[in-house]
């Protein structure tokens, strides 16, 4: 008799198979949708391509994407390190892009590219990432992160205290999935669009993604078709400072709600009081 609320943040590949596996699944996520009391799901991209058109989902739905949370207390910038390029000085008297990538490293195929460009612009661009590699090819990625000095890994890092250091560190922020290219990374907005929104970084995204939609909304960076390798290519060959600037700026602009949770987890806390009370998780 209590009310249920289910929260799904990824469409699993298990989920979307044809065979007898991948719908006995559906069956079963099914069943227990129709006994949800409220969804709770991180991109619109999944109701629009999955909960709606696969799993025929209609009931009450509540949008909680990966926003900065807790954002309190964590948008200052830390103290200048003379070891380190300035904040926010790009490609100025030598020193080249820096693009960051921060979080787990499930997508081979985005560290490869990293590769293929760290060679290509050897004194133009400088790779950040922070994370660890996850998934099922972790030995792999931890492998292809080796060996180039412009593909720097600095290990993990503290979240979320550690977000204005290496954000402040970068130019750009590397948001490509395809590690479920076509599905799950085509659908989904990760955290790491709302970071680098957040300290105001402009985001490297694919055009054909849900991801490439909110930075197009928000004009939050830039976006790219395939093939994507020739088309970063050709954008770092072509980019100035003046553009990047201009950029930046608009950015730095993005409204604080867009970025940071706190009023999205305070309106799901009154929906969950509500369901509680017996109430319907919104008015209608």
């Amino acid at each position: 008799p209590a009310p249920m609320v289910l929260e799904l943040a990824d469409v699993q590949p298990t989920m979307l198979g044809q065979g007898l596996r991948g719908k006995v699944m559906r069956a079963v996520e099914r069943f227990v949708l129709s006994r949800t009391a409220l969804l709770v799901t991180t991109s619109p991209g999944f109701v629009r391509n999955y909960f709606t058109p696969l799993q025929k989902y209609t009931g009450p739905l509540f949008l909680l994407e990966n926003k900065v949370y807790p954002s309190d207390g964590i948008t200052a910038q830390p103290e200048a390190d003379p070891l380190t390029p300035p904040h926010r000085l790009p490609a100025r008297g030598g020193r080249p892009w820096v693009i960051g990538l921060f979080g787990a490293f499930r997508c081979r195929r985005s560290i490869e590219l990293m590769r293929e460009l760290a060679a290509r612009f050897p004194d133009r661009l400088h790779f950040y990432l922070r994370g660890y590699p996850s998934g099922t090819d972790a030995a792999g990625i931890a492998a292809l992160l080796e060996g180039m000095p412009n593909l720097e890994w600095g290990g993990a890092y503290q979240y979320p205290s550690d977000l204005a250091d290496i954000y402040g560190r970068i130019d750009f922020n590397w948001t490509f999935d395809f590690a479920d290219a076509g599905a799950n990374s085509k659908w989904l907005l990760p955290n790491r669009i709302y970071e680098g929104g957040l300290f105001g970084c402009p985001a490297l995204a694919d055009a054909s993604t849900e991801t490439g939609q909110w930075v197009t909304d928000h004009a939050a960076g830039w976006i790219f078709s395939e093939p994507i390798e020739s088309s970063l290519a050709t954008f770092l060959e072509k980019l100035t400072e003046s553009e990047w600037l201009e950029k930046q700026a608009t950015c730095a602009q993005l409204p604080k709600f867009l970025t940071c949770g706190e009023a999205d987890y305070a309106a799901l806390s009154v929906a969950l009081t509500r369901l509680a009370s017996g109430k319907a998780a919104f008015d209608i």
